[in-house]
């Protein structure tokens, strides 16, 4: 069975931001994060309509952690877009 994802978003720099947590299945105490770009008003589920989309290696402790890890990686991907 396949988690339910909650997506936080922020706007930056004209695009959207959306990050969400993941607790890693094998050890309790990891989170990772995904990050999606997209335009404003953009369905940032529907892969085509994606700028950018990443995810890290790194594992954090919390999911407060992870998501701001999350958020720092959206923000440079958005300035990498945006240059």
């Amino acid at each position: 069975m396949e988690k339910q994802q909650n997506w936080s978003t922020e706007l930056y720099k004209g695009m959207e931001v959306h990050v969400t947590t993941l607790q890693k299945e094998d050890e309790k105490h990891q989170w990772d994060y995904t990050v999606r770009i997209c335009e404003p008003g953009v369905d940032a589920t529907a892969e085509s309509e994606l700028a950018a989309e990443s995810g890290d290696d790194a594992d954090y402790i919390s999911a407060e952690e992870a998501l701001a890890a999350g958020f720092a990686k959206g923000y440079a991907m958005v300035n990498e877009i945006r240059e």
